[in-house]
């Protein structure tokens, strides 16, 4: 039976992680519930609780969430997805995670999966984002010739703590699993590829306290207690200042929450990204609301101006959480319109198990059909429940700063007062400008010195090259030349030509005439008729210069030859040589692989050369 394989994520800053746990692939997919995948993601959040403590996320937390056949229909029925005929997978735990602005959260739900997949014998997990196997992206360098996105798609695997990649094609994503549980080492990554990914995930958990920064902030006393009460609040308030636009920033005037009277100064941690965001947002707050605003020049102007973002954030989200609440009143219906929205998204539900064949042919009616019936309507009402209080969570962030806004207590007004002298001093945020050299450097760690690289392949000779290219290993594809792998390193911009194209004429029209002048064997009578304009008009004088060039080339050529008759470390050289010398004399300076490697005008003069004085025309023997 073919399973449907993972689809493409269309939403950009969006990671999907799918966990498939040993019992997920071993077992009947039939046999597999939630409540077995509950116990599951019970055990991953042990393993993984020490390293998210005081994480704080970007955007969405990291949450597992249980996938079987008929929650993942049910939860397409409710949003009236056109595609509820594609669910026939297997079961397996889903994270769905949007990272937007910062993608060390991306990279540290990866770091997580490696852990787990380490910690829990027979777990497989793919991770998936809008690039597609962005894992094998980062290690594209590495990658054998055969890897490309045609052939590694929905093949890519993590096992063991290791990337793994099954080249086998036409496999249901049963067996796929199974094959990579049984034979691990076949499709095993080699240690170029997994030291590569190691290296970017390594950095963790270390990488965590690194990213933090502590700011001095001179906040509202109200918003310094709900801070203190969800400190992972000053991501949702710092995204939302820097993504608002004028209609939204207009409560911002009265300040009716937070007002500006009442300040004190505090440290607030924050990760860097965050920190960034804010100081780049050029809100500063309305005139006239009251900040006060101190001068450019004084030493906590950056505070004030980073309190003043902060609070407004808050504003904004408790008047959405207002307005949410508004609207929820407003959108209220009575019990039996829900009551009948329900019966039609069941009866949808119930009809698609049935064509998916969950009742197997049973007769309507009957004892064994009426059980499945049951349960599968304690399923729904029981899904039901669950999807619309998550749904529910997910809409009430807002709604949580508004309940800490009430919960805040009178007496933590005196507590502030007392913590403000106490404060520890500010991280520096020096690390907000990068200098050129700075980034040089970082860019050659990262991706290597492809100057370097370039000036070392032009350095070879045509002898190493020759050799470089009969030591290659063919694949499907050929072998390449080393100009074929530095083609797309040549087209790149170059920062240090500013757009100019370097152009010689004289060297070009010296070229082009050689090409054009070039005499090749033919019958004597082969240029008769050729006009002077379109031959030249010093025939004599290039014939001259053409048996000088051919003289000097004759001598270059024996002094060669004898110093390799002389030397016996160069036998190598001497049948490299031989071969190429044959092969131009059999080719006759038309095309073949030789002359296809040392290029059409030389080929052509060596193979006038090569001719004994009787078989070259007349006119170009000395």
């Amino acid at each position: 039976m073919a399973y449907t394989k993972i689809p493409k994520v269309k939403e950009d800053d969006v990671l999907e992680c799918f966990l498939y746990p040993k019992i997920c692939y071993t077992k009947p997919s039939i046999t597999i519930t939630e409540e077995i995948l509950l116990q599951e993601i019970t055990k991953f959040n042990e393993v993984i609780a020490p390293y998210i403590e005081g994480y704080i996320w970007h955007n969405d937390n990291l949450i597992f969430h249980p996938r079987t056949k008929e929650a993942l229909l049910l939860e397409k029925l409710i949003e009236n997805s056109t595609t509820v005929g594609e669910c026939n997978i297997l079961p397996h735990i889903y994270i769905r995670l949007r990272f937007d602005e910062d993608i060390s959260d991306e990279w540290f739900v990866v770091f997580l999966i490696f852990k787990l997949t380490q910690a829990f014998n027979g777990l497989i997990a793919k991770v998936i984002d809008s690039d597609g196997e962005f894992l094998l992206i980062e290690a594209a360098n590495v990658l054998p010739p055969w890897a490309n996105p045609e052939t590694c798609e929905n093949h890519v695997f993590i096992y063991n703590g290791e990337l793994h990649i099954i080249r086998e094609k036409h496999k249901t994503w049963l067996d796929l699993l199974n094959n990579l549980w049984e034979k691990p080492y076949f499709y095993r990554a080699s240690e170029k590829v997994q030291d590569v990914l190691k290296r970017r995930i390594n950095i963790y958990p270390s990488e965590i306290e690194k990213r933090h920064h502590k700011a001095r902030v001179f906040l509202p006393e109200k918003a310094v207690s709900i801070l203190r009460q969800e400190p992972r609040l000053i991501a949702l308030i710092i995204r939302t200042i820097c993504h608002s636009d004028p209609l939204e920033r207009k409560v911002c005037r009265a300040m009716k929450y937070f007002p500006p009277e009442q300040r004190i100064m505090v440290n607030v941690k924050m990760t860097k990204c965050l920190y960034a965001m804010a100081n780049h947002c050029r809100y500063t707050g309305d005139p006239r609301t009251g900040w006060n605003i101190p001068p450019i020049t004084y030493s906590k102007y950056n505070a004030h101006i980073l309190g003043i973002k902060i609070a407004c954030g808050l504003e904004m989200l408790i008047a959405r959480a207002n307005e949410e609440l508004r609207r929820r009143e407003k959108r209220s219906v009575n019990n039996s319109e829900k009551l009948k929205a329900n019966e039609d998204v069941l009866n949808t539900y119930l009809s698609r198990l049935e064509v998916n064949g969950y009742f197997k042919n049973l007769l309507k009616g009957s004892e064994e059909y009426e059980k499945l019936l049951n349960a599968a309507k304690d399923y729904y009402f029981k899904y039901f429940n669950l999807y619309n209080s998550i749904t529910d969570i997910n809409k009430s962030d807002a709604e949580k700063v508004l309940e800490a806004w009430e919960n805040i207590q009178s007496n933590d007004v005196e507590l502030h007062a007392q913590d403000e002298a106490a404060l520890s001093p500010a991280d520096s945020d020096s690390w907000l400008n990068v200098d050129p050299i700075q980034l040089e450097t970082f860019l050659n760690e990262k991706w290597g010195n492809t100057k370097s690289k370039k000036h070392k392949q032009e350095s070879l000779s045509l002898k190493e090259k020759v050799q470089m290219f009969l030591n290659q290993n063919s694949d499907i594809d050929g072998v390449q030349f080393l100009e074929d792998l530095s083609t797309e390193v040549d087209g790149m911009y170059d920062p240090e030509d500013n757009g100019k194209v370097d152009f010689d004429a004289d060297i070009f029209d010296s070229t082009l005439r050689g090409i054009l002048d070039l005499a090749v064997p033919g019958n004597e009578g082969e240029f008769e008729g050729s006009s002077e304009g379109s031959l030249g008009e010093d025939d004599e004088d290039k014939r001259n210069e053409m048996d000088k060039y051919m003289r000097l080339l004759n001598s270059e050529i024996q002094s060669q030859i004898e110093k390799d008759e002389d030397s016996e470390t160069n036998k190598s050289s001497d049948v490299i040589e031989d071969n190429l010398l044959k092969s131009i004399t059999e080719e006759a300076g038309g095309s073949g692989p030789t002359g296809n490697i040392i290029g059409r005008p030389a080929r052509q003069l060596l193979h006038l050369q090569l001719q004994s004085p009787t078989t070259v025309p007349p006119d170009l023997q000395s």
